[in-house]
């Protein structure tokens, strides 16, 4: 396991975070909410680092690390560039 790459703990922190309609799907239903996600990613560790198929540039990162609860998510997200640099949080779940 590698630690989370500063630029994305940078964006997190700054709040320069978005969701897909997965993950907002999944915050509006599940037992998560934003704070959760987010902390699981300030506290968490990078467990896979792959080639984005969109781009061949850029990377998704798989990252676990507890929510605020202390259960454990498992997130896979990448950075992007739209107007601003943010991260994008592709879909999460419970880590099992």
């Amino acid at each position: 396991m590698r630690e989370v790459p500063n630029q994305i703990i940078s964006l997190v922190k700054d709040h320069q975070v978005l969701f897909s309609a997965k993950a907002r799907h999944q915050l509006d239903t599940g037992i998560f909410d934003s704070d959760d996600l987010i902390h699981s990613v300030l506290y968490g560790q990078v467990v896979k680092k792959e080639r984005d198929e969109e781009r061949a540039f850029h990377y998704k990162y798989t990252i676990i690390g507890p929510a605020r609860s202390g259960i454990t998510i498992y997130s896979c997200g990448k950075i992007v560039n739209l107007l601003e640099k943010a991260y994008f949080i592709i879909t999460f779940h419970e880590t099992r």
